[in-house]
């Protein structure tokens, strides 16, 4: 093994925040003090430490259009998200924000393209030697096969999971894994809300 192997420095950061968005809405059920709009620079600097930050994802969709026509937590929540992604757009380049989009009815809505886009950016910058580790800020075992490739190219993969939804799929396959703690999760300033 070579030095840098030894003492992986560059550390790229992947956030589904769709998925850290739901857990922490959990999570809230048991302590409000949990922030749904938290920012994701801080969170990607915390989870790096001493180490260099050379990249952080956040993938994300925006909210269905047809709340703006809705009821009036339907065009509060609309628009406090549109606040909350522009605030984050600022940080580039960085951080960046990276959008899927939503496709169904009304009632039956799913994400789509946010698991693709991640797994694509982990991977390929992976074979581009762009990182060291990859930290996935996300539980869902749909990541299986990005965490397998990206180990192919000697990356180590470090997990941030929230309490009680640790993937099965990805548990054994992450080099750390480590439990997200409320003192991660640092509020976005100027945003009231959710």
């Amino acid at each position: 093994m070579n030095q840098k192997d030894n003492n992986p420095k560059r550390v790229a950061v992947f956030i589904d925040n769709s998925n850290v968005f739901h857990n922490i809405h959990k999570v809230k059920k048991i302590d409000k003090n949990w922030p749904a709009l938290y920012n994701p620079l801080l969170l990607a600097q915390k989870l790096t430490g001493n180490r260099h930050l050379v990249y952080v994802g956040f993938y994300c969709v925006r909210p269905p259009a047809y709340f703006l026509n809705g009821s009036k937590e339907e065009r509060y929540k609309y628009n406090l998200t549109q606040r909350y992604y522009g605030k984050i757009e600022k940080f580039h380049p960085i951080l960046n924000i990276k959008y899927g989009y939503l496709k169904g009815t009304r009632n039956n809505l799913h994400e789509k393209n946010i698991d693709t886009q991640l797994t694509a950016d982990m991977v390929g910058m992976a074979a581009l030697d762009e990182y060291d580790v990859a930290v996935l800020v996300a539980n869902d075992g749909d990541y299986k096969s990005a965490v397998e490739w990206t180990k192919k190219f000697n990356k180590k993969i470090e997990n941030l999971f929230f309490k009680g939804s640790l993937s099965g799929a990805i548990d054994g396959e992450c080099d750390i894994k480590r439990k997200a703690r409320r003192s991660f999760f640092v509020k976005l300033d100027g945003l009231d809300g959710i």
